[in-house]
């Protein structure tokens, strides 16, 4: 009759243990990656929303720069146009006083 050894049942019992512990230590670090997976693609996903209003605020930026620019000529002209206007004004006075003074000496 064939005798099967305790020790060797034991071994064998507690070899198979280890095996299927090490196995669920294997899912459990998969799991914990996939989380981290899923964290960084959060992470991701939140830069990307960041960068888009960023875009967006240089846009706006650009656009009140732009506007600033366009104001900033228009003072310009209407201050050349006073500028002008001032000097007509000045030499029509020049010139009335100049024809008075022409008047009196005669």
């Amino acid at each position: 009759m064939n005798r099967v050894s305790t020790n060797g049942l034991f071994v064998g019992f507690f070899f198979q243990i280890g095996i299927m512990g090490a196995a669920w230590q294997l899912m459990g670090a998969a799991w914990q990656l996939t989380g981290a997976a899923w964290q960084l693609m959060g992470v991701a996903s939140q830069l990307t929303g960041a960068t888009s209003q960023l875009t967006g605020a240089t846009s706006q930026l650009t656009g009140a720069t732009s506007q600033l620019t366009g104001a900033t000529s228009q003072l310009t002209g209407a201050a050349s146009q006073l500028t002008g206007a001032a000097t007509q004004l000045m030499g029509a006075v020049s010139l009335k006083v100049f024809i008075k003074l022409r008047q009196l000496s005669l």
